[in-house]
């Protein structure tokens, strides 16, 4: 009963089929390529110096360990991949790329004369309950060419420890290095109670197979990888923002507060319109003439005022 019920036709291969076992086999050697690459860097550490696939000859005659977890590395320079180094044993190492890059990076900027940093747009919104956009924007720091006095590198602050501190003439800016974990809320907290400027320069696990002249040009000159973590200056445009969202949550209130005998319907005050839209108060208007009362008097109006100083504006409806 079991042969009868075997369709020859069902289009599924046999376990046993060779063509099974090939697939099997390619897929393998997708997956140990794949994790070659994942693991794989352009950098070993031979004698506490790091040096680039370049510099070493093919094979384990490199001699160098993984930043990371130590291992024998294998220089691979063939002719179909790019040149890396891979461990010479599976391992489920794959902290090489960032380790390297930390430590690169950190060489690398200690090294510098000048830094180039971008300008600094402090941009922030927030909309209402009720709906009103509150956006303030400004610009904090005009950016440019920072020249290097000196550098002192992962030097402990109040709670934390900061990758590079860059020195120029009587200023400080902290500059830290992410790869794949950004900068903590913890520690730029603690940065912002140091009140010192900080920037973070954002690189690819790709980028450790760059070379050091390049991996410099990148560190020095390239902005769009680098992106500001705090500047003391943006405090000044964080109160203004609030003060406008204060002040924007204040006047929703109010309004939402009125009596009843100023917010049903309103008679126009001009010629009689053809549509319903009149029967609706002129809130633009209103909110203009609301701020002005704001600013001048630092109180907003109360309800008997509106009436009292807008009449034009509302005329209620006679029943």
């Amino acid at each position: 009963m079991g042969n009868a019920m075997k369709d020859d036709s069902n289009p599924l291969l046999d376990s046993n089929d060779p063509r099974v076992a090939r697939g099997r086999s390619a897929f393998r050697e997708q997956r140990r390529r794949l994790a070659e690459h994942e693991d794989g860097t352009g950098y070993g550490l031979k004698d506490g110096k790091l040096l680039f696939i370049a510099e070493v000859p093919r094979g384990l005659a490199c001699d160098c360990v993984c930043v990371s977890c130590g291992g024998r590395l294998v220089a691979k320079k063939g002719f179909e991949r790019r040149h890396h180094f891979a461990h010479r044993e599976n391992t489920i190492c794959r902290g090489a790329p960032e380790s390297v890059l930390h430590l690169l990076s950190k060489e690398i900027l200690a090294e510098l004369d000048a830094l180039l940093v971008p300008s600094y747009e402090f941009t922030k919104k927030r909309t209402t309950k009720a709906g009103r956009l509150v956006h303030h924007q400004i610009t904090v720091a005009r950016g440019g060419c920072v020249r290097v006095d000196s550098v002192t590198v992962e030097d402990a602050q109040d709670g934390f420890v900061p990758d590079i501190i860059i020195k120029s003439n009587s200023k400080r800016l902290i500059v830290e290095v992410a790869v794949s974990n950004k900068v903590t809320r913890a520690k730029l907290r603690r940065m912002r109670k140091r009140n010192l400027p900080a920037i973070e320069i954002r690189l690819d696990s790709s980028d450790s197979f760059l070379s050091r002249d390049e991996l410099k040009a990148k560190l020095q000159f390239d902005l769009p990888s680098k992106a500001w973590l705090f500047h003391p200056a943006q405090r000044n445009a964080e109160r203004s923002f609030l003060a406008k969202w204060r002040s924007a949550v204040a006047c929703d209130r109010t309004r939402s507060h009125m009596p009843s005998t100023v917010l049903p319907t309103y008679a126009p005050t001009g010629p009689s319109p053809t549509s319903l839209s009149h029967l609706r108060p002129n809130w633009d208007r209103y909110d203009r003439a609301f701020d002005e009362f704001h600013r001048t008097h630092a109180r907003y109006p109360t309800a008997d005022e509106c009436l009292r100083l807008w009449p034009q504006l509302f005329k209620p409806s006679v029943e």
